[in-house]
């Protein structure tokens, strides 16, 4: 009999234990311990926000779990896929005419080539697949392309993704006709500029005149004066956009009185993302930024967990006990440079990623942020090379006015374009827009200066990527001269 109370008491102590700890890990704990596998790449940043991607409730099918998971991977990346025009959406393999190819690579789900928390098998785009992927569709029949393509016949399947070839959602600068449309460009324009850069770059500063009348204007507590901050101010696009001192530091106050009682030393980005609401969402979208982003779960509450085990109005007492007990270490509000799986240099370790940690506020210094504050934190081979590139050369020479703005290429040229609607310039602040595949480059920025052919060329040379572009590709993409003999060739090159 005692034996038995042992027993009994030992196992409903274990079980007590073992339900507090798996409590304080799954419903709001630290729940790395329960992850299946590293998470890939960028989603790093937001593995501890589980609700992100995991939305179905408890006990729920795999079917269910499968559908789910799939849906948060289209509402994260559906402005992404509508601007690439997606090549292969999934509405198209949903038709039952496709189900032949279901067996093979089921492309109804996004989670058949992109499996999470594998990192053993994960390739460059989160790539889960083997990169011969293509062939489980475009091997047999009628979408033979070894045999209704004969430019394609010796070709391996693993080389349809090769830079300048063919993308799976990507393809708007790949097209045969677009191909075809500047197949006789010249590697260098006449005249290199980009054009929305050059609108930006030619603001014309506020004269000596206009900052002493700015500064003549600044209305702030005399505990916030600042000499030379305020004549950084004066000199900026925010004096004369009328943006003073009182609007980031006491927004909507008016009397001078107001501004004293509600003066904040250090605004937070919501007062920047006031104004600059185009680049706030896109920040939000970056490596640097998504933990702002809009489908990002919220931190976990007791009363939503509760919710979710099936108790629809939990006592208050039950909710506040747990709340008290349990704390949700759902990731920080912005990324830190400590935790980036990219090369930085050792100064740049310690920094949270803010509008602050590229802009000066007060100085509106874009030169720094357009190169410095880059190379300030990044020294792969890649940027490591920018200063001794052709590239900078231009941008020292637009900097000391021997060349035209917009004929400078910066890291922000490339990585953050800028765009133009109704006369208005606005920087796309998503770092990695044109990232990955870099084939993405070529429409909004490569061809500004540079010839399609050239510009594939040069994205398909690895080496000439890390040396900054600074030489010849050492390869040719024949994918133009393909679509060009269709074209010229009909009875030739009608099947290529």
């Amino acid at each position: 009999m005692r034996n038995r109370i042992l027993w009994a008491l030992w196992i409903g102590l274990t079980l007590t234990f073992a339900g507090v700890a798996v409590a304080r890990i799954y419903v709001t704990g630290d729940r790395t311990a329960l992850l299946p596998g590293q998470t890939d790449g960028v989603h790093h940043q937001i593995e501890m926000a589980c609700e992100t991607c995991h939305t179905s409730k408890p006990f729920a099918s795999q079917a269910k779990i499968r559908k789910d998971i799939n849906k948060t991977c289209v509402t994260c990346h559906k402005d992404e896929l509508k601007a690439a025009n997606d090549s292969h959406p999934i509405k198209k393999f949903k038709n039952p005419r496709m189900a032949a190819y279901w067996d093979k690579v089921d492309a109804r789900f996004c989670t058949t080539c992109h499996s999470e928390h594998q990192p053993e098998i994960t390739t460059a785009g989160l790539l889960t697949l083997p990169g011969d992927y293509c062939v489980a569709c475009h091997s047999e029949g009628d979408q033979d392309v070894r045999v209704n393509r004969p430019s394609h016949e010796g070709l391996g399947f693993e080389t349809c993704a090769s830079s300048g070839c063919h993308n799976y959602h990507d393809n708007k600068a790949l097209y045969e006709d677009f191909l075809v449309k500047h197949a006789d460009q010249p590697w260098l324009k006449d005249t290199p500029v980009h054009a929305h850069t050059a609108m930006a770059r030619q603001r014309v500063r506020p004269a000596e005149q206009e900052i002493s009348v700015y500064l003549a204007s600044v209305v702030r507590p005399d505990v916030a004066a600042d000499d030379i901050l305020e004549r950084h101010w004066a000199a900026s696009a925010h004096a004369s956009a009328e943006v003073t001192c009182a609007s980031c530091h006491a927004p909507d106050m008016e009397t001078e009185e107001e501004i004293a009682a509600n003066w904040i030393a250090a605004p937070g980005e919501e007062v920047c993302a006031d104004c600059h609401k185009g680049q706030a969402k896109t920040f939000a979208l970056g490596r640097h930024g998504m933990r702002r982003h809009p489908e990002l779960a919220k931190p976990r509450r007791a009363k939503t967990m509760l919710k979710r085990l099936g108790l629809k109005d939990p006592p208050e007492l039950m909710i506040s006990t747990i709340e008290d007990y349990l704390a949700d270490p759902a990731p920080a509000a912005v990324m830190s440079t400590d935790e980036a799986l990219v090369s930085l240099s050792e100064d740049a370790h310690g920094q949270d990623l803010t509008c602050n940690t590229c802009h000066n506020p007060h100085e509106q210094d874009l030169i720094f942020a357009a190169v410095g504050a880059c190379l300030t934190c990044h020294n792969d081979d890649h940027s490591l090379a920018y200063e001794s590139s052709p590239h900078f050369q231009l941008w020292q020479y637009e900097l000391t006015g021997k060349a035209a703005p917009g004929t400078g290429v910066t890291c922000a040229t490339c990585h953050m374009p800028k765009s133009e609607k109704r006369d208005v310039v606005t920087t796309n602040h998503n770092q990695n827009d044109t990232l990955f595949p870099n084939e993405k480059m070529l429409r909004p920025v490569c061809m500004d200066c540079h010839g399609l052919s050239f510009a594939i060329d040069a994205l398909a040379d690895p080496a000439l990527v890390l040396n900054n572009f600074s030489g010849q590709p050492d390869r040719h993409i024949e994918g133009i001269d393909w679509a060009v003999r269709r074209v010229s060739q009909p009875d030739e090159g009608a099947n290529q």
